[in-house]
């Protein structure tokens, strides 16, 4: 286990796909490097939210279903609350919202674009693990690693036989339970910046999020 988190805490770029245990529970597909790039999905309630981070900006396109979710979460909030939703989807309908990668990052699943913080919490050696049985999963044979941590588990998953290549890792940030695949190590992370001409400002569609302070 201590090899496959040294190999994983060495990684300069990885993918990483599946699950944010919140309390909606949030899929996310993401490609990240250690140089600020990060672009990939995220599902929330079946909407769907792409995103491109580069360097210290943001910008995601939100699909209908979360648009329109916008305006549900506003319901709650009050018939100014509505009329602000329904304003900021008009503007940012088919359009990336431009923010600060820090502003984005903060929420937990879009946290996992932080190689330098993210994945503090993942040890880069242990002195115990528990082995096991395999499992199949996309047609390999994979055993779970398991370390008990301060309030909880890191577990990685590796191969059956050969080198602990770390195929799927699972560990906690702020106490939620991220539960992903591995893959894609290696591989460059080139996202592109939106065209001018498609983004709007977080600021002028702040009507998107009712809840927002």
């Amino acid at each position: 286990m201590t090899e496959a988190l040294k190999t994983f805490k060495g990684y300069r770029s990885f993918g990483l796909k599946g699950e944010v245990r919140d309390e909606v529970g949030s899929a996310i597909d993401l490609h990240v490097d250690r140089e600020g790039h990060c672009a990939g999905t995220y599902t929330r309630f079946h909407g769907v939210t792409r995103f491109v981070i580069i360097g210290d900006r943001a910008w995601s396109i939100y699909d209908e279903k979360t648009l329109n979710g916008s305006v549900v979460d506003a319901q709650f909030v009050g018939p100014e609350a509505v009329a602000a939703a329904k304003g900021a989807i008009a503007k940012a309908r088919g359009k990336y919202v431009e923010s600060s990668a820090a502003e984005l990052t903060a929420q937990i699943a879009f946290s996992l674009c932080r190689m330098d913080t993210a994945y503090e919490g993942v040890p880069a050696s242990v002195t115990t693990a528990e082995h096991s049985n395999p499992r199949t999963k996309n047609g390999e044979q994979r055993v779970a690693l398991t370390h008990t941590v301060k309030d909880g588990e890191v577990v990685v998953h590796v191969p059956k036989t050969g080198r602990p290549t770390p195929h799927g890792i699972e560990f906690e940030i702020a106490d939620t339970p991220v539960v992903v695949d591995v893959y894609d190590v290696g591989v460059p992370v080139e996202p592109q910046r939106p065209d001018a001409s498609n983004v709007v400002k977080a600021e002028d569609v702040r009507g998107l999020d009712p809840f927002a302070k």
